[in-house]
């Protein structure tokens, strides 16, 4: 019997060691905080992920917008992009290159990544309006 407890012993210590480590592991920040610092360290491929996805949701907002079903955000996304109206018109990688220049100065590094874009969208010529430029 005393073996059986002795058995158990190392597999109870490294299960709570490695409930501990897990719940000491830091969380990804919420898409809303990413910052500067974040982009700063995310590998060149991630960071491309990250442009896409923002702004495949950046148009599909602006096209859902008074949508009744996914065949109307369809034909708004189609007649959006068709007629340069998307908030966000430029390809990923124009966007990733000004937000990595855009981090470059480093008091703009505590301000989130969709700051960011809105501010390359502006310089870029882009407001963030729904009237056609």
């Amino acid at each position: 019997m005393a073996a059986t407890r002795w058995y158990w012993t190392p597999l109870v210590i490294g299960a709570a060691l490695s409930v501990a480590g897990w719940s000491q592991q830091q969380r990804a920040p919420d898409w809303l905080a990413v910052d500067g610092t974040d982009w700063r360290q995310m590998d060149p491929a991630v960071r491309m992920a990250y442009v896409e996805g923002f702004l495949a949701g950046a148009a599909v907002g602006q096209a859902a917008s008074g949508a009744r079903d996914t065949t109307a955000v369809r034909v708004a996304l189609e007649n959006l992009k068709q007629s340069g109206r998307l908030r966000f018109p430029f390809g990923a990688n124009v966007y990733a290159s000004r937000v990595s220049d855009y981090y470059w100065w480093k008091n703009h590094l505590p301000l989130p990544t969709w700051y960011a874009f809105l501010e390359v969208n502006t310089t870029l010529g882009r407001r963030i309006s729904d009237s056609v430029p």
